[in-house]
């Protein structure tokens, strides 16, 4: 997408209006311990970290390594037990800080692992004189990829700390995004609204699309069909309902990339429609990648793929839902922008257009009555689920 496409997509996006208490929770609520277990038993993403350090230990030994958001500590404990000369866990929370240097020394590594309490921006110098490190780790991704905190303070910590020729772990993202066709969730979720208790709550429908789904697109379509519910997950059964092709929307490199690369992108991409079906919904996931390791390693959210605790994120198009029949071109618009800084809100704009060979549909998104005809766009901005 060229800067005036950008331009020209964005220039009617006005703010969102946000209250300080849905901006605060999730600073509190990260000291939850159940955000916690959720990630150590995600057996996709935290395997993946654990062999990409331990199977990698040649590279750790002897060096300085930074887990920038660590947590309690788990990838210091594995960078530790790999053979680091030193390493430095840089966390915000206090309460976990405690925790983490308990786990330290129960696990005898407290002379190895310091755990210091802040942000990159704040700390002026790392424990110990340390001015700069071999490897920095980092448990960054959230939900859609972005939908954290914490990939900024990886990036200000890689600026400020990274050796030249440093390596991370991982260093490599990619968003991908398919066409999405649910209609039984859209009719249990959303259409339920044109009749609720014997009223109309119609007007609803709309609002309630803008709130991004969390979904585990394995379960819900395997539960949706009578033969394959027994099976923990059915990809032919997930890909049937990806009802076109495959896009990668953002490539991030880890090692180079920007915080406006992240938190200030717009893309225009195309997908092509597989077969017939209504065209519902966006799903996203991403891949996660270790290349510094000696064989590659990677992970994925997608729906095909092995649950992971990020599941993925759908989001509903509004207006009428649109037919859509094999070879279609759908021509597709994503801009993502940080409503606050320090906070992990994210505003995100999406529209799309259906291209039927000879006859393309053209609408400006600039009116909401566009959202009527053939014209779909969807606007969501992430809270707490």
């Amino acid at each position: 997408m060229t800067s005036k496409e950008a331009s020209d997509f964005t220039k009617d996006w006005p703010e969102l209006q946000l209250k300080a208490s849905s901006a605060d929770y999730y600073f509190e609520s990260y000291n939850h311990y159940g955000v916690h277990e959720d990630i150590f038993q995600d057996g996709v993403t935290i395997q993946a970290f654990q062999q990409a350090i331990l199977q990698n230990s040649h590279m750790f030994e002897g060096k300085v390594v930074l887990e920038v958001s660590s947590g309690l500590g788990l990838c210091s404990l594995w960078a530790a037990k790999a053979g680091a000369r030193k390493v430095i866990a840089l966390e915000t929370h206090e309460e976990l800080v405690e925790l983490s240097r308990r786990a330290a020394e129960l696990n005898g590594y407290s002379e190895v692992i310091d755990v210091v309490c802040g942000k990159p921006s704040s700390i002026k110098q790392l424990p110990g004189g340390v001015e700069a490190v071999d490897i920095i780790v980092c448990v960054f991704m959230g939900f859609f990829l972005l939908y954290e905190a914490r990939l900024e303070e990886l990036l200000d910590a890689r600026d400020k700390w990274l050796k030249p020729g440093g390596l991370m772990f991982p260093d490599r993202a990619k968003l991908f995004v398919s066409l999405l066709q649910d209609a039984d969730y859209k009719r249990k979720h959303y259409d339920y609204y044109d009749e609720v208790w014997g009223f109309d709550f119609s007007c609803m429908k709309e609002a309630a699309k803008a709130e991004p789904a969390l979904l585990d697109c394995d379960e819900v379509y395997v539960k949706a069909s009578l033969l394959l519910v027994a099976m923990p997950f059915a990809p032919s059964s997930v890909l049937a309902s990806l009802i076109s092709s495959i896009t990668s929307v953002l490539n991030l490199d880890l090692l180079h990339c920007s915080v406006a690369d992240c938190y200030n992108m717009a893309s225009k991409f195309k997908l092509r429609c597989r077969h017939e079906g209504s065209l519902d919904a966006m799903v996203f996931w991403f891949e996660v990648w270790f290349g510094a390791c000696h064989k590659p390693i990677c992970f994925s959210t997608g729906p095909e793929s092995t649950q992971t605790c990020w599941k993925q994120t759908v989001f509903f198009l509004q207006g009428t839902t649109r037919r859509v029949k094999a070879g279609d071109e759908v021509h597709c618009m994503l801009a993502l922008r940080k409503l606050l800084k320090e906070r992990r809100h994210l505003d995100i704009k999406i529209a799309c257009k259906v291209n039927t060979g000879s006859q393309q549909v053209k609408c400006s998104c600039r009116s909401a009555s566009a959202t009527a005809l053939l014209f779909v766009m969807c606007r969501g901005c992430f809270r707490m689920i």
